[in-house]
């Protein structure tokens, strides 16, 4: 029986050097994890306020789908991890608080309270990875790549109304790509268009009444009496004339003239639907 109970006495003995030395780790740990967290957060802010001007940007306080055309499920996203982020700031929160409490109390009145700090320190650990995620898709979304959603028919058969799209930011154009671009319609309010870009800088362009040529090629004769006609050679830097596929049903350089490049907002570089559609 004795020796039963030194083994008992043994094993709790262990137990609570093992609390002790955990605890020790923990104490440790914790303000670097803290501090690391808040820090992240921090960037997170800069980057939220810096990415503001880029309308694509899925944490635009002013982005919806009638100014920019967003996938729904970019703005469930971001919603969504808006509120991982409240959770995880309300828990670094309490860890802070909690931490800062246990360093003015004894080891054993913090053996006393250790499971309870162990398993916030656990789940504050899990949330470490959202502001760390966070910073990745802001640098990413605000300066490399984002979400769209095409809206209307000008570019059937090669993107159909609603298809998803991914865009890349860039500063540079060939012909042939398809970019995305913003327009101020006749209400004064900013649309954003996406067409196939036909013609740039150094390019010869003529269109008149026999149709749209460029370098003397023929792109299309479907013009009419609000047609912009021009005789380009060459079209100046900062220019491009861009094209709708659906020519018959495509508010393009035909109608609203030369797009400036400063109006830019990228190249579509994937398509993320397989949908079909026919010209209208």
């Amino acid at each position: 029986m004795k020796v039963l109970n030194s083994m008992n006495e043994e094993k709790k003995t262990e137990e609570i050097n093992d609390i002790i030395e955990n605890n020790k780790k923990l104490m440790k740990k914790s303000p670097r994890m803290i501090i690391s967290f808040f820090t992240l957060i921090i960037i997170c802010i800069v980057l939220f306020f810096v990415s503001q001007s880029n309308k694509f940007f899925i944490f635009n306080i002013n982005r919806s789908f009638d100014n920019v055309p967003n996938p729904m499920v970019a703005g469930m996203f971001s919603i969504f991890f808006i509120v991982i982020v409240i959770l995880s700031f309300i828990t670094y929160i309490i860890l802070a608080i909690n931490y800062k409490k246990r360093r003015i109390l004894s080891e054993s009145e913090q053996i006393d309270s250790y499971d309870k700090f162990s398993k916030l320190y656990n789940i504050s650990d899990i949330f470490s990875v959202v502001p760390i995620f966070l910073v990745i898709v802001m640098i990413i979304n605000g300066f490399f790549f984002s979400f769209a959603q095409v809206d209307g028919n000008s570019m059937n058969p090669t993107f159909c109304n609603l298809d998803p799209v991914i865009i890349q930011y860039t500063d540079e154009y060939q012909k042939e790509d398809i970019v995305v671009f913003e327009y101020e319609d006749n209400t004064g309010s900013i649309i954003y268009l996406i067409k196939r870009l036909i013609a740039g800088p150094g390019d010869e362009l003529v269109v008149n009444e026999t149709g749209v040529w460029v370098n003397g090629e023929w792109k299309e004769n479907n013009i009419d009496i609000s047609t912009y006609y021009y005789n380009l050679d060459p079209i100046p830097d900062g220019y491009y004339y861009v094209l709708g596929d659906n020519r018959d049903d495509s508010n393009d350089s035909r109608l609203i003239g030369l797009v400036e490049i400063t109006d830019m907002v990228g190249v579509v570089i994937l398509r993320l639907s397989n949908n079909t559609c026919e010209i209208n």
